[in-house]
């Protein structure tokens, strides 16, 4: 490594708030891997107050430097919402680290825990719902394209959920991933983006496709939910599973994976009376534990 390159992060090294310095280089001038910079170079702190990217020229090599949080890091791993990020720490040489923390941050990348896992699993299950079933709405609406494109996303979800299920992290190469470890679900994009089938021929045979992967995936997608649901004997209000800290991270998608389980009948509508005659408060609880 280049001199004047080593003393732009030896600086920040010596500072007290770095966790440690990670470093992505280039290997191709055609790869967007390192977002086309000569190197990418990662501080990783525990101050909050100094998240910062800055871009530099240096001895000819374009480098990017972002200081970023281990506070971000567990939000982007957990949410998947900055997976080029992620992909970067878990590909990075460590070049500083201190009492080994990088080494476990990269580490936890690359093995969950059983509890990662099912959080991340009930995270894409939510999402490959909510992505099929707009794109089965638009279908019958006669909206074809604008459903093609939500059925891709939903058997993105879907490559995502089974890599998870299967003990990984998803990468950015998530269609390599999944060739490896479920081919059922490769060879289902290899037809939507390959076969010779008209537009309606395509997303009827991908809707039965992911209609059949989504049920097979309901024991370990929806595992978090219904653990946290059999917690307490009694049945939930939407609002008491709303307030569980546990669930904050998919509570986007709650209302929508509650009725399709209860649809399943793997967990149970309760009608309890309310204030108002006639008027019913629903509550849920699990009919089925896995």
């Amino acid at each position: 490594m280049k001199e004047r390159l080593r003393h732009l992060f030896q600086e920040r090294a010596s500072h007290p708030e770095t966790v440690g310095v990670l470093c992505v280089e280039k290997q191709s001038p055609q790869e967007s891997f390192t977002d086309f910079f000569d190197v990418v170079l990662i501080i990783v702190t525990s101050n909050e107050q100094l998240e910062m990217t800055k871009h530099y020229i240096c001895d000819d090599l374009y480098v990017a430097m972002h200081v970023v949080t281990e506070f971000e890091i567990e939000t982007w791993f957990l949410y998947g919402t900055n997976r080029k990020m992620i992909d970067w720490i878990y590909h990075g040489v460590i070049l500083f680290e201190r009492n080994e923390q990088l080494t476990e941050i990269k580490g936890r990348i690359d093995d969950f825990s059983s509890d990662d896992r099912k959080l991340k699993g009930i995270m894409e299950f939510g999402k490959l719902l909510r992505r099929f079933e707009d794109g089965k709405g638009l279908h019958y609406l006669g909206k074809q394209l604008d459903a093609f494109n939500f059925l891709l996303h939903a058997l993105h979800h879907l490559a995502r959920l089974s890599i998870v299920e299967h003990g990984f992290n998803p990468e950015v190469t998530v269609w390599k991933q999944v060739k490896e470890v479920e081919p059922e679900i490769f060879k289902l994009y290899e037809e939507l983006t390959e076969s010779e089938e008209n537009i309606e021929q395509k997303l009827e045979l991908l809707m039965i496709g992911i209609e059949f992967s989504l049920r097979s995936k309901i024991q370990f997608g929806a595992s978090h939910l219904i653990e946290i649901m059999n917690e307490q004997p009694v049945s939930w209000s939407y609002q008491e599973l709303m307030e569980v800290k546990e669930v904050a991270p998919y509570t986007v998608d709650l209302e929508l994976m509650l009725a399709y389980l209860s649809k399943l009948e793997i967990i149970k509508k309760e009608h309890v009376l309310s204030k108002t005659p006639g008027i019913f408060h629903i509550k849920y609880k699990v009919a089925k534990f896995f």
